[in-house]
């Protein structure tokens, strides 16, 4: 029997960093009302990134314009925006 074709789906929970100051005056409370965790933000020579502090050991680094991805047991991810886009769709609710 010859290999098959799979596809998986699964649906996520994401939100793009957009900077700061970001153009909407609400986005830093939404990043943190999205991942329950600390942040700060890091301003280095390459632009400002977001650091979602999830314990001592692991912390994620978020440049503007990426995403930080909850999947369904919370666990939160980063990922660029090229290969977010590749590999999810916007669900319309």
């Amino acid at each position: 029997m010859a290999a098959e074709l799979y596809e998986k789906r699964v649906q996520v929970r994401a939100l793009k960093f957009q900077g700061y100051p970001p153009s909407d005056p609400n986005h830093m409370n939404d990043v943190m009302a999205f991942v329950q965790v600390p942040i700060s933000l890091d301003f280095r020579p390459v632009g400002i990134i977001l650091r979602v502090i999830i314990n001592s050991l692991l912390v994620l680094e978020v440049p503007v314009g990426d995403y930080v991805v909850k999947d369904v047991a919370g666990k939160l991810t980063h990922m660029t925006k090229e290969a977010f886009e590749a590999e999810y769709t916007k669900v319309i609710e």
